[in-house]
């Protein structure tokens, strides 16, 4: 591992002053073997080989060896305890290190136990502010629930007509008074508080629709009622003889949040096959089939429980 230091056994990586052994090829830090800059310099500037403390003695002791005929027993009782004195070395040079690691492996325990803690109250913030977040989904909801309620409640004396051609010159209220008549509920002046044509989008092939505020809810109520009971009721029927008849339908006036729940309410008619679905004072219902119970629809969370 030549990028690691064989006494401390820490990384060379970015060090400036290092040695290589010419004889075991293991790397130092300079100042692990004593070696200055300079010192390493010199070396390098001589072309001299260095070796470190165990390779040297073996280096020596092997000289020596080689020098004599004869090895005696106090020879190798010597290079024995040599060897045991340069284990003994390693051996604290070693501990040292792991000693070390210890320390590093301990801080960065302690590091991952403070990111834990802290990941900890993080998500315990986390969870409070969904817990916050849903208690205002809830309350928008309910206040997005009171002020449709009250908008629809300030068109209780609307109704909306369809289906009546648009003519040169008309009068929206004679219109009005013509329908009513036609139903057998006569109406007159009095009884219109504001009545106007809608626009229509361009290329809709549809006519525009009237608007009517009648003063009275209960007028209004009256005239809705009596057009459910006469079902074929068209143009014919005002004196819009000119072309073929075409139906004339009368409606509650829903407000934007209704109207567009009441398009998803009948796609959900359509897709699950209710049969029946209609207004009532501003009220959505559905019901499966004839003598099934009714289900009102307040909410889209409403359709989506079907």
């Amino acid at each position: 591992m030549a990028d690691i230091c064989n006494v401390c056994l820490k990384s060379l990586k970015n060090v400036k002053v290092k040695v290589l052994c010419s004889d075991c090829n293991k790397s130092f830090h300079g100042k692990c073997v004593n070696l200055s800059a300079d010192d390493v310099n010199y070396l390098s500037d001589q072309g001299d080989v260095w070796r470190c403390t165990p390779c040297s003695q073996l280096r020596r002791k092997s000289m020596v060896l080689e020098s004599k005929s004869t090895v005696t027993y106090d020879d190798i009782f010597k290079l024995v305890n040599e060897l045991k004195e340069d284990i003994k070395r390693v051996e604290t040079s070693l501990g040292t290190s792991l000693n070390s690691c210890h320390e590093e492996l301990a801080e960065a325990k302690k590091i991952v136990q403070d990111q834990k803690e802290e990941i900890t109250k993080l998500v315990e913030t986390i969870n409070e502010l969904r817990g916050e977040n849903n208690g205002l989904r809830k309350q928008i909801a309910d206040l997005q629930l009171r002020v449709d309620e009250a908008e629809q409640y300030s068109r209780r004396n609307t109704i909306e007509i369809h289906g009546v051609p648009v003519q040169k010159g008309e009068n929206v209220v004679t219109i009005v008074k013509d329908i009513g008549r036609s139903l057998g509920f006569p109406v007159n002046d009095s009884m219109i508080d504001a009545c106007h044509r809608l626009r229509t989008k361009v290329g809709s092939g549809r006519h525009p629709g009237i608007i009517v505020r009648m003063v009275r809810r209960l007028d209004a109520e009256e005239l809705l009622q009596k057009r459910r009971v006469k079902r074929n009721f068209n143009t014919h029927d005002i004196g819009l003889t000119a072309k073929p008849a075409e139906p004339v339908y009368l409606n509650e006036c829903l407000s934007p949040a209704r109207r567009t729940l009441f398009s998803a309410a009948r796609k959900v008619k359509n897709e699950k096959n209710y049969s029946y679905l209609w207004v009532r004072g501003g009220k959505i219902f559905l019901r499966k089939e004839q003598g099934l119970s009714v289900i009102t629809v307040t909410k889209m969370e409403d359709l989506e429980k079907l």
